[in-house]
């Protein structure tokens, strides 16, 4: 009897070859990458050399994670940017950058409670005012 492969047998042998090349090509891509890198980095040091200026690094922005804050939480923390720097009104952004909140969930604050602060005006330069 001949022992020859079975069609299976092929295929799982066919399969791990595969397997083997694309960890060639991923480990292909990522020595380019990392030469890419070093190639930038090189004329990166050049330029500044030339110019005189420290190129700026391109780290990517991590985001900012917050604790999420409960409409009864953020009231009082509202009040009290609003009684103390609110005389000639605030923006959605000045109220959030004061309490330490996002502008986003301040807005959406502001709308879910429209009584809560009275409004002039509409769109970005929207002002509140205690009522």
């Amino acid at each position: 009897m001949s022992e020859s492969p079975t069609a299976l047998d092929q295929i799982a042998q066919l399969q791990a070859q595969i397997e083997h090349l694309k960890l060639g090509a991923i480990n292909e891509l990522k020595s380019k990458i990392a030469e890419t890198r070093r190639t930038l980095a090189e004329q990166e040091a050049e330029l500044a050399g030339l110019t005189g200026r420290e190129v700026a690094e391109t780290a990517p922005l991590k985001r900012t994670r917050r604790p999420s804050v409960t409409d009864e939480q953020l009231k009082p923390q509202v009040l009290a940017v609003m009684a103390a720097d609110g005389r000639n009104g605030m923006n959605a952004k000045g109220i959030a950058e004061k309490t330490g909140h996002d502008a986003v969930r301040i807005r959406k604050f502001i709308q879910e409670n429209p009584k809560f602060l009275k409004r002039q005006g509409s769109g970005p330069g929207t002002k509140f005012f205690l009522p």
